[in-house]
């Protein structure tokens, strides 16, 4: 079950997504504060379930509420508060929420029923995605499986330092249309170029993954300052400007690239990535479903 946490509280968020990651066959894909941003990424990502403040930073749960379901959403919406009165949850029941939780005395209901719902989706033999490989076969980089892992170790040990991490994913455009017209093997010495000019923007204890066919994601585990990590993303973008040399022939790809920091805008391995990889498309996402992080 992939679940999308919309919560304005980053303590909360932690809690919840911790719990949520213990329970076999629970995915935490992505997260946000405030209604746009809740907005666009679930519009984007599709998942199953959407745990939803009623409190965010910008906006309203309720906002997000009637906004996902005038799009078409048909995934399930469990709104969470503080203000459990009757007058609210009939409002969001009415504007096509499919529960209502007290955060203060309805967690463990709401963990209980999300178990159910897990055991339901085991007995109809519901199937989980498959997971990419641990290494890329063409640059030797990580893959997703083993970035996310990776990348939740990192969180885990930065938590109790109140330290901060970088994550920029890189969208190449037209690298996939050259691995198709190539093919792969043809095109590995472009691939493994871009995987030899992101080593030069990385640091000993950074992670580089490849993450897809035309993203690839680099992870600074001590990171200084937001502004340290806007940098780092002007860096890779230079090294990446050049062309690259394929046979003989030159080419040019066009990079974009999205940088999210821990704790400021998520506080999950999966989240992190989700956000850097929107904020590389920018404003104009791919269509629904598309989102590669899984």
């Amino acid at each position: 079950m992939d679940i999308f946490l919309v919560e304005d509280s980053s303590a909360i968020r932690r809690l919840l997504a911790r719990r949520l990651e213990d329970m076999p066959g629970v995915r935490v894909v992505g997260e946000a504060d405030s209604a746009p941003q809740a907005i666009a990424l679930i519009d984007w990502l599709q998942p199953d379930t959407v745990l939803l403040d009623m409190t965010l930073l910008v906006g309203t749960g309720v906002d997000v509420l009637r906004a996902l379901r005038r799009k078409g959403f048909q995934g399930r919406i469990l709104m969470l508060t503080h203000h459990a009165m009757d007058a609210y949850k009939d409002m969001c029941m009415q504007a096509g929420a499919d529960g209502f939780y007290d955060k203060g005395s309805g967690l463990e209901t709401l963990f209980g029923d999300l178990d159910e719902l897990l055991q339901s989706e085991r007995a109809t033999g519901r199937q989980s995605r498959p997971s990419p490989l641990l290494r890329d076969s063409a640059t030797g980089l990580l893959g997703q499986v083993a970035l996310l892992e990776r990348l939740d170790q990192v969180l885990r040990m930065v938590n109790a330092e109140a330290g901060k991490v970088a994550v920029t994913v890189v969208v190449l455009k037209g690298l996939e249309a050259l691995l198709r017209s190539q093919g792969v093997q043809a095109a590995a010495p472009v691939l493994v170029e871009i995987g030899r000019r992101l080593s030069g923007c990385a640091g000993p204890a950074d992670l580089l993954a490849r993450h897809a066919n035309e993203q690839f994601a680099l992870v600074v585990s001590r990171a200084g300052s937001a502004q340290d990590a806007e940098a780092m993303g002007e860096r890779i973008r230079e090294a990446l400007s050049r062309p690259f040399d394929l046979g003989g022939h030159e080419v040019r790809l066009d990079s974009h690239v999205g940088v999210a920091l821990y704790p400021r805008d998520a506080i999950s391995a999966r989240g992190l990535l989700i956000l850097a990889e929107a904020r590389a498309h920018g404003s104009r996402l791919p269509e629904r479903g598309s989102a590669v992080v899984h």
